[in-house]
């Protein structure tokens, strides 16, 4: 049931609890009797409601104890057609605030296929236990493809991108592996972990006495990390002492209770806010979201980074302690720091520089340091940085207006009249916004009220990431009482389109517009600079980059995986109902897909 804000319920049905209910069951007891057994009553105790799975040999005694032993619940199977599809379903469902994440995998192949949405995950900071069926490790026991598909320490392949990893032995050490991993998984800084399961372990005969019982409250994940007094005074009292002090919020983005806090922190001082790139944790309509003028950073003072991912880049700081203005800035940290960091890939690497690091969980790292201002906060200091602010702000918004009376009737659709028309046309249901155009989001149209309504970008840069993502977020929005919408770029979407089809099989509405400008546009404007700085023409930039000639039926591809389909739409004139037929069919129930022509 999806409540919209203006009252009315809209019904939605619920299918996915009505697919692929496995017969023949009726004498099944639950008492393990084989390795993989055990392994699925821990997933059921544990909270796992899915698992999303490519089917493989390697783990078909797990495949057989999730259907013929656990009657295909507690987890549920979520069929994908591509295991890079599986990792993002995955990957959207935990960042949807669905619950635990899990997904299986087929031994190496599907590891390869897999590896780059595992890496996404990782990098994002996202909660999941993969299950890889490997071996057997008995070269007795092996067939003759099993010799090219399995390995020795499998989980090396992506060991440089999870948190942790195992290859249990006996099957009655599953558990324990299976426990670490979720408790691992579920630990800030969150993020993938792996377990490789011998197929021949899987299938391995067990009982009660061998099954180890494991009492699951003893086994939490850690708790969050307090901050420390000292530094939370001397935060304090520099964030109280400064001119303009500027709050970012980083991945908090995805937590509804940190936008309470960040209100009443940038109340207190008046300061400004921005949310760091493709994040939302802030209201858009508060006077103090500069999210339109991002350019206030070289006016702050002091900056406090609330789980920014990269914040020397974001500020282009040209030199530790200053920014790319010159100007001095102090800056807070208020993350837990490099609690995770690897070394394989450079996403550990980044310098960060900072005045005061607040090593703590952000959530109660700002209840303390708010507790620090309060005594000392003045409302007279807060009302001046206010009116800077609001000064601003306006210019800001008077040629965000201008733009969009500008660009409103351009052929190919321009991006401000995409995101306006599918604004309008959601904002009465209770919506959860999947994934947005990353490069060319404009500001301000989209009326977020705070953190939990955006889920963000991949984490990892990988193209392929959206359908699955989307697919899956939907599925923790139906959960949830809302409707999964999104904007995905023509090139994401045409690299796993067939999520799709896992959407449909399952009956997990959503409302997916494809922001189609006939090009893996991002990476044109590199080869524009490389032309100019060598003197060669530009005008050759779209070579090896347009999708087009022959142009692709997306809506007739969307159709042909059940998805309910209209478009390319072209004239900027038809954009609002179609987006509205489509909202009407996803409502529904359906999976909607709205293929849009826009501009580059």
């Amino acid at each position: 049931m999806i409540e919209t804000n203006s009252g009315i319920s809209t019904d939605m049905p619920t299918k996915i609890s009505e697919v692929e209910n496995p017969a023949g069951l009726e004498s099944i007891k639950l008492t393990p009797t084989h390795g993989s057994d055990a392994v699925v009553d821990l997933l059921g105790n544990l909270g796992y409601r899915y698992i999303a799975i490519n089917p493989g040999s390697s783990f078909r005694g797990l495949h057989d104890s999730i259907v013929n032993y656990h009657g295909n619940k507690d987890p549920k199977i979520l069929l994908c057609l591509h295991e890079e599809v599986a990792i993002a379903v995955a990957h959207g469902y935990a960042k949807g605030g669905g619950g635990h994440a899990a997904a299986a995998i087929h031994d190496l192949v599907g590891l390869m296929h897999a590896s780059m949405a595992v890496y996404d995950a990782f990098l994002d900071q996202v909660p999941m236990v993969i299950l890889g069926g490997s071996g057997p490790r008995d070269r007795f026991s092996r067939r003759p493809i099993d010799w090219i598909h399995s390995a020795d320490t499998q989980a090396e392949l992506i060991r440089s991108y999870v948190k942790w990893d195992d290859e249990p032995s006996p099957s009655s050490a599953f558990v324990y592996s299976v426990i670490r991993a979720h408790q691992v998984a579920n630990s800030a800084p969150y993020g993938p972990t792996y377990i490789s399961l011998d197929c021949a372990l899987q299938e391995e005969e067990v009982n009660e006495e061998s099954v180890p019982s494991l009492e699951i409250k003893l086994f939490q994940p850690d708790p969050p990390i307090a901050p420390n007094s000292r530094t939370i005074r001397n935060a304090a009292e520099m964030l109280y002492n400064s001119r303009l002090p500027l709050i970012i919020g980083g991945r908090v983005g995805r937590n509804a209770e940190v936008t309470p806090l960040l209100l009443e922190l940038v109340d207190l001082l008046g300061a400004a806010y921005l949310d760091d790139r493709n994040t939302v944790a802030f209201p858009t309509d508060h006077p103090g979201n500069c999210n339109l003028d991002p350019s206030i950073i070289s006016e702050a003072d002091t900056i406090l980074s609330v789980d920014v991912v990269d914040l020397p880049s974001l500020i282009k700081r040209s030199k530790p302690g200053y920014a790319g203005t010159g100007n001095k800035v102090n800056i807070i940290d208020l993350s837990i720091g490099d609690t995770g960091a690897k070394s394989w890939s450079n996403s550990s690497a980044i310098t960060r520089p900072r005045d005061i690091h607040l090593l703590s969980d952000p959530i109660y790292g700002l209840k303390e340091l708010i507790q620090a201002i309060k005594p000392i906060a003045d409302p007279k200091q807060a009302s001046q940085r206010r009116t800077v602010i609001a000064r601003r702000l306006a210019g800001a918004k008077s040629t965000q207006e201008h733009e969009i009376k500008e660009h409103w009737d351009d052929r190919p659709i321009s991006q401000v009249r995409l995101v306006s028309e599918l604004w309008q046309a959601t904002k009465d249901i209770d919506w959860l916004l999947l994934l947005r155009n990353t490069r060319s989001w404009p500001e301000s149209i989209w009326k977020f009220t705070g953190a939990g309504q955006y889920l963000g970008d991949s984490g990892g840069g990988g193209v392929g990431y959206g359908p699955g993502a989307m697919v899956g977020g939907a599925l923790a929005a139906m959960e949830n009482g809302k409707l999964g919408v999104g904007i995905i770029g023509d090139g994401d979407f045409l690299m796993a389109s067939s999520a799709l089809w896992t959407g449909v099989h399952y009956g997990i509405p959503m409302l997916m517009v494809i922001n189609d400008n006939n090009s893996f546009y991002n990476d044109e404007p590199h080869q524009v600079r490389v032309a100019n700085r060598r003197g060669r023409p530009k005008e050759n930039s779209w070579i090896g980059m347009r999708i087009s000639d022959p142009q692709i039926d997306i809506a007739g591809l969307a159709r042909s995986y059940g998805c309910w389909a209209t478009g390319p739409i072209d004239d900027p004139s038809e954009l609002s109902s179609a987006i509205k037929s489509g909202l009407d069919q996803a409502l529904g129930g359906k999976v909607a897909v709205v293929h849009v022509h826009t501009a580059r």
